[in-house]
């Protein structure tokens, strides 16, 4: 989990990772290996990655947390393939995350994290099987009667 941690574990199979390569003096050379805080078995984390500046942005389609919002508690699998998305910077070489990201309407099969960019402070991360009818910007969210409608959350 996290940031460095062992890249020989082979436990969590399908967790998915993203590797951070950086060219120094004309040579390439990777300066950290990245992992969710909550990794788990078929996660797909690395399914999609944007890059701006000192922060990276990760997709983790297949996570199955029911957490909402930022930074919520994903230590539960109750919402299977939901989706995730993480944010982890850069202080000097030294990489950690940031944030810890989740569709306010967090559902079953949602697949958050299925894109991802960032511009600056602003990340959007899209959610093609987003099943809500909210039409627009910040629509209501609870009638769940679209099946894979979709959407984008900016953050």
């Amino acid at each position: 989990t996290g940031v460095n941690g062992n890249q020989l574990d082979k436990t969590a199979s399908l967790s998915g990772a993203a590797y951070v390569f950086v060219r120094k003096a004309g040579k390439w050379a990777q300066q950290a290996y990245l992992k969710a805080s909550n990794t788990g078995k078929d996660d797909n984390f690395g399914w999609s990655v944007a890059v701006s500046g000192d922060s990276i942005v990760v997709g983790a389609v297949l996570e199955d947390s029911d957490a909402k919002g930022v930074n919520g508690n994903g230590g539960s699998d109750a919402a299977y393939a939901s989706g995730a998305a993480y944010v982890f910077v850069r202080q000097g070489e030294v990489w950690s995350q940031q944030a810890y990201l989740k569709a306010s309407n967090t559902a079953v099969g949602g697949t958050f994290g299925q894109a991802v960019a960032i511009a600056g402070d602003t990340v959007v991360v899209g959610a093609n099987n987003e099943s809500s009818s909210a039409a627009g910007v910040n629509g209501d969210q609870t009638n769940t009667s679209f099946k894979s409608a979709g959407a984008a959350y900016i953050f």
